[in-house]
């Protein structure tokens, strides 16, 4: 699996009706993070917005909107995603604005008393009818406490397409699995990855018919019935039996994981 499946390529398979897979050449920190954005994404809702902070200067902002190419930002308390949001600034608020190297956001930004918000739990359709109705450039997405969790822009709502054949569990939210290895270490991976909320775990091994396999899916089966099991590789019919037997749910064929596996080489 290498590195090529992380959050924006699972999505867009889930969307599309596949499962992406989270490689594991990733810290266990990171591959959780990477589980959770594709179990937390909702199509049309921007969930990774570029902060600034309210003492960022105007000539940081405008450096700022050419690097991204748009020019409305959230301010939040400390200029990161999460945390409490303080307002909204947009090219509105600073044309026309003079001394822009010492001119801070924070004294000419639209204040969070002065926006409109919506709760975290509000859907998009709900989200766009205030756009649209309120004729909002940008709608903040908060919790109870005033965190900015997520973002709907005006300009996204005609891009924002339907995605009838997307994979999603019992919550509506979308599918994602994760890769393992077979080390001891890799049972509390697997232990996390479910708690994250992953919806099946693949074994990620060159040669699957192994004792290290074979103890480790066996083990997942006994810890989590209901957790979907990959094991693999596989390429005979007495290698997918005895995995079968250990409890798999499915089989991955095939020789090697990846491009830098030395399994695919040939005498």
């Amino acid at each position: 699996m290498d590195t090529v499946t992380e959050h924006n390529m699972a999505i867009a398979m889930a969307l599309n009706g596949g499962i992406g897979v989270i490689h594991t050449n990733l810290s266990l920190e990171a591959q959780i993070k990477e589980v959770t954005n594709v179990k937390r994404y909702k199509n049309g809702f921007i969930l990774d917005p570029v902060c600034i902070t309210p003492t960022t200067t105007l000539a940081e902002l405008d450096d700022l909107r050419r690097k991204c190419g748009f020019t409305g930002f959230p301010v939040t308390e400390d200029g990161n995603m999460g945390s409490k949001l303080m307002g909204l600034v947009t090219k509105r608020d600073t044309d026309f604005l003079d001394n822009r190297s010492s001119t801070l956001v924070g004294s000419i930004m639209k204040k969070i008393g002065d926006l409109t918000v919506a709760d975290e739990c509000v859907e998009l359709a709900a989200a766009n009818m205030v756009i649209s109705e309120k004729k909002l450039g940008k709608l903040p997405i908060v919790t109870k406490g005033g965190r900015l969790v997520a973002l709907v822009a005006r300009t996204d709502i005609s891009k924002q397409a339907e995605f009838p054949l997307a994979t999603k569990d019992k919550n509506g939210s979308l599918m994602v699995a994760a890769a393992i290895g077979t080390r001891l270490a890799d049972r509390d991976r697997a232990m996390a990855l479910v708690a994250a909320g992953v919806d099946a775990i693949i074994v990620d091994s060159s040669q699957g018919d192994s004792t290290f396999q074979h103890d480790i899916v066996r083990w997942m089966k006994a810890e989590f019935p209901d957790l979907q099991v990959i094991g693999g590789n596989v390429v005979t019919m007495r290698q997918a039996k005895h995995l079968i037997e250990c409890g798999v749910d499915a089989l991955r064929g095939g020789m090697g994981i990846g491009s830098l596996c030395t399994t695919h080489g040939g005498g």
